[in-house]
């Protein structure tokens, strides 16, 4: 194996690197040297130059047969934000760019159960119909693979039905990583990494153009991202027709690969740079900005990368769904100032990488920007000129210029002084009387220095804290962040995310709690500018290690949990002849945890314990629940060695957010009832609190009497055993 130097020599002489040379440079090449061996490489590919277009994405669905691990794009039929375009609305689509300057329409979406090669192929005609001179990139191979298979035909002659109806070139998503054993994890239900090479194959042999991506940053490993280069490296020397690649970072919100978290910067950079010394027959890498934003990009562009993708203008949800940026837009003015930042010529290209040549237009100096002696010149210019016409300039030669006429002599002017009166004046008059009377003098400027000091103070404070402008506390509850965030931007108003907890029935980002409270008695006010603190619900289930709480006491074991955030999922009782509440076992799913065990769960998740009780022992009371909230009744029922039976809500229950505010108003077994250790209890909860607050007063009346009735029985206990002990002594 090549030591670094040995394999930047070889770069250097533009010679092609193994894939253990690119696990060396991937793991000990410092980052400078990986930046000036990518950007050698990118020199001799594109020069100076850093292409872009102008395109929008077409995403026709987000309902998806598959279930991939990584994707939080994907919905399934019914879901509230699941959407499904008809191939009417594709072409409305269509036609709201007619008239516009993008060269390519990129057509990607989730694989729909309803689609089939003649919608796809429709899709197409109905963009067509409405841009006829825009470049359509259509389709996945994992799309066009599923839609092949559907139809029961060949890959070529899918892929020619598809060129038919006007599909130029295919985009390169859907490759993820080509590991198998990987892809089974997270991408089981996808087409194989062999069928979406054969699509691309076929597509190249057909003269289709393509591009090709993988998804790195998850789980993978440095030795599966150089597989996945090299199937990609060999591919193009047997078949070439990939324009470009694309690294996809993998974001991690709201999908099931969330634990992962995302790898940084330098990684990026790094994956960037091995990208384009390795694929030395692929001749473009793009930093795609929408993945990675526009700061990282720039960066991208000094470690190889030649492509920063183009305007998109809003069009696509993909990266948006994951965490990435909300509204994806940039000019052609942004995405050219991002370039010539980065030291480089900024190109605009269509979608085979040919310069697209535009008509530039003059743009005229900013009068801000002219000196001001030269802006009269410039006025009497532009007034004395029509437009489109030059500009000539008239000198008068000195021997031309008639002389003027003399001007008539003035009156000569007086010499005569003018005089002012010692004494006259405001100024004078005011030295005079602080000459004559200095303390009277000082009152009157303290005086006049505090009114001005109060009414300062008066206009001031009601300025800066806008006195008798308040605003009312919006409700938030129930919205999403970032809609609350819009609404309380538009309001003047800051919000504030101070905590995140996770529910399993909310959405990611639902707002949970907030701080002012809305009341509905009379409306909260705040002055503007003032921070609304909210709790919102996490887009992802956070994964804890499992505690080992077995050979402990019952209450113990719960604390345990408690801390680990994880919960009882059920208590199983067993008779011991020396305990009661003594946890002799701990497993979930069936599977007994160990002290040596290594398990991470997600957040929430349910433990079933096996505690003992003595034979005399086996039955418990049922404590009080009425007035509790949801976890405090689970808690009190742990505690007493019972079961959480069903949970109702009635009428006033009215969505999923108020469920949190929600307190028990009746159980099923009364308190003090006798059960069998293990037994469920059903809890009744309820929003209304003036129905709750009723019942519980009566239920801690009824517990005061049962706590007294069973103090007296104790004592009448205690009473007979002292009268039977001494009847036998005597």
């Amino acid at each position: 194996m090549r030591n670094i130097n040995e394999i930047a020599d070889a770069v250097r002489r533009n010679e092609r690197i193994t894939c253990d040379d690119a696990l060396v440079l991937w793991r000990e090449a410092p980052l400078w040297l990986l930046g000036e061996l990518a950007t050698e490489r990118k020199r001799r590919t594109s020069g100076e130059s850093v292409y872009y277009n102008r395109n929008v994405h077409l995403e026709p669905t987000n309902i998806c047969l598959f279930n991939c691990e990584f994707c939080s794009f994907r919905r399934r039929e019914g879901d509230n934000d699941a959407w499904y375009l008809s191939l009417d609305e594709v072409e409305a689509c269509a036609a709201e760019h007619k008239g516009t300057d993008i060269t390519e329409v990129h057509i990607v979406g989730g694989v729909h159960p309803k689609h089939d090669l003649g919608t796809y192929c429709a899709m197409i005609r109905a963009v067509k119909r409405q841009l006829p001179h825009v470049t359509v990139k259509a389709y996945t191979a994992v799309e066009i693979f599923y839609m092949i298979r559907h139809e029961g035909i060949s890959v070529v002659e899918g892929l020619r039905r598809l060129k038919e109806a006007g599909m130029e070139c295919i985009p390169g998503g859907g490759a993820e990583i080509f590991d198998a054993e990987l892809r089974a994890k997270i991408c089981p239900e996808k087409c194989s990494a062999e069928e979406w090479l054969a699509v691309h194959r076929a597509a190249h042999n057909m003269d289709i153009a393509t591009n090709c991506t993988m998804l790195y940053g998850h789980i993978e490993s440095i030795e599966q991202r150089i597989d996945h280069l090299d199937r990609l490296r060999k591919l193009q020397d047997e078949a070439p027709g990939f324009d470009a690649f694309i690294p996809l970072k993998y974001h991690s919100r709201g999908n099931r690969l969330a634990e992962a978290g995302e790898c940084s910067t330098e990684e990026d950079m790094r994956t960037i740079a091995i990208s384009r010394i390795f694929l030395d027959n692929i001749p473009h890498i793009k930093a795609y900005w929408v993945s990675y934003g526009k700061a990282t990009t720039e960066m991208a562009l000094a470690f190889g990368a030649d492509d920063i993708d183009g305007t998109i203008g809003d069009t696509t949800k993909i990266y948006s769904m994951a965490g990435g940026i909300e509204r994806p837009t940039m000019s052609v003015a942004e995405l050219e100032a991002m370039v010539t930042a980065a030291g480089f010529r900024p190109v605009e290209r269509d979608s085979h990488y040919n310069a697209v040549e535009r008509n530039t237009m003059v743009t005229a100096t900013p009068i801000a920007t002219v000196h001001s002696s030269e802006k009269t010149k410039i006025d009497t210019d532009m007034n004395n000129t029509k437009v489109g016409q030059p500009k000539v300039e008239i000198k008068a030669q000195a021997k031309d210029t008639p002389k003027p006429k003399s001007a008539p002599k003035s009156a000569p002017k007086s010499t005569k002084k003018t005089t002012v009166t010692k004494g006259s004046g405001f100024m004078e008059r005011v030295k005079r009387f602080y000459g004559r009377f200095p303390v009277i003098s000082h009152m009157i400027l303290i005086l006049v220095f505090g009114l001005l000091l109060l009414v300062t103070l008066y206009f001031g404070l009601n300025l800066g804290t806008r006195h008798g402008n308040v605003i009312k506390v919006p409700n938030l509850l129930g919205m999403n962040i970032e809609d609350a965030r819009r609404e309380a931007r538009d309001m003047e108003l800051n919000i504030i995310v101070r905590d995140s907890i996770f529910d399993v029935n909310l959405p990611g980002g639902t707002i949970v709690d907030q701080l002012p409270r809305t009341s509905s008695v009379r409306d909260v006010t705040v002055k503007p500018g003032r921070k609304i603190y909210v709790t919102t619900n996490a887009y992802n289930r956070r994964m804890v290690d499992v505690p080992y709480v077995a050979k402990q006491t019952l209450r113990q074991a719960l604390n345990q949990l408690q801390r680990s955030s994880l919960t009882i999922d059920k208590l199983i009782y067993e008779a011991d002849m020396t305990s009661t509440d003594y946890v002799l076992r701990e497993s979930i799913d069936g599977e007994d945890i160990t002290p040596t065990s290594s398990i991470k769960m997600a957040v929430g998740t349910g433990v079933t314990l096996t505690v003992s009780y003595r034979s005399d022992e086996q039955h418990t009371t049922v404590p009080l629940l009425v007035g509790l909230n949801l976890q405090q009744a689970k808690n009190s029922l742990w505690d007493s060695g019972l079961n959480v039976g069903k949970i109702v809500y009635d009428e006033s229950v009215e969505d999923l957010i108020s469920r949190r505010t929600t307190r028990v108003y009746k159980q099923s077994q009364p308190l003090g009832t006798s059960l069998r250790r293990g037994s469920e209890v059903t809890l009744y909860l309820s929003c209304d609190m003036e129905l709750v607050d009723s019942l519980a007063k009566i239920a801690n009346d009824e517990a005061k009497r049962y706590e007294e009735q069973r103090r007296k029985a104790l004592e009448k206990q205690r009473r007979e055993e002292r009268e039977g002990s001494s009847a036998t002594e005597e």
